[in-house]
C-alpha cells in the first residue's frame, strides 16, 4: 500500500503537524493506560478468583471494552507513524513516480474509508444511546463507547488526510 516510513519522515513529522502529533501522543498514552488497566484488572481478577474464590464483578466486560478502545486509540498513532500493514507485492516493480501516486491514492482511500466508518459508527452509537442500550453487568452506555470509537476513527481519517497532503506537497 504505502512505503515504510524512513527516519527522516518520522523526525520531520512533529514540525509539520504539531497539534496532530500532540493529539496522537495523547492517544498513545491513553492506549497505554488502557493496557495497564487491563493488566492490573486481569491480575487482581485471577488472584481474587484463585485465592479468595471471588472474581471482580464485570471484569470480563470491562476488559472487552478496554480492548476495543486500545485498538481504536492506536489506529491514529499507527497511521501517523506508517506502522500499519503494507502489502508491497507490486511496489518493488513500480517506478518512484508510480510509488508516489500509489502512496497518494492509498492515503486518500484510507481517509475516505475511515471517515465513512466514523460516520456509520457515530450513527450506530447515536441509535444505541437513544435506545438506552447498556452492557449487561456494568450498565455502561454502549452508545457512548461506539461514539468514542467513531471519534477515534475520525482522528484516524484526519491523519490519513494530512499524510495525503504532505505527500502531495512533496510531489
Amino acid at each position: 500500500m504505502t512505503e515504510p516510513s524512513t527516519e527522516n519522515e518520522t523526525a520531520a513529522s512533529p514540525r509539520r503537524f504539531p497539534f496532530l502529533d500532540r493529539l496522537v501522543g495523547l492517544l498513545g498514552s491513553l492506549a497505554g493506560l488502557f493496557v495497564a488497566a487491563m493488566m492490573f484488572l486481569t491480575f487482581f481478577d485471577v488472584t481474587g478468583r484463585k485465592f479468595f474464590n471471588s472474581p471482580i464483578f464485570g471484569s470480563f466486560e470491562l476488559t472487552e471494552l478496554l480492548m476495543g478502545l486500545v485498538i481504536f486509540a492506536g489506529l491514529p498513532l499507527a497511521t501517523l507513524r506508517k506502522e500499519n500493514i503494507a502489502v508491497t507485492l507490486l511496489t518493488d516493480v513500480l517506478t518512484a513516480p508510480q510509488r508516489r501516486i500509489q502512496s497518494l491514492l492509498m492515503h486518500l482511500l484510507g481517509a475516505v474509508v475511515t471517515a465513512v466508518m466514523a460516520w456509520r459508527m457515530g450513527a450506530f452509537g447515536a441509535r444505541l444511546a437513544r435506545a438506552g442500550e447498556t452492557t449487561l453487568e456494568l450498565q455502561i452506555s454502549k452508545g457512548l463507547i461506539a461514539q468514542s470509537m467513531a471519534g477515534l476513527l475520525a482522528v484516524t481519517s484526519l491523519v490519513f488526510l494530512l499524510l495525503f497532503l504532505r505527500e502531495l506537497r512533496r510531489s
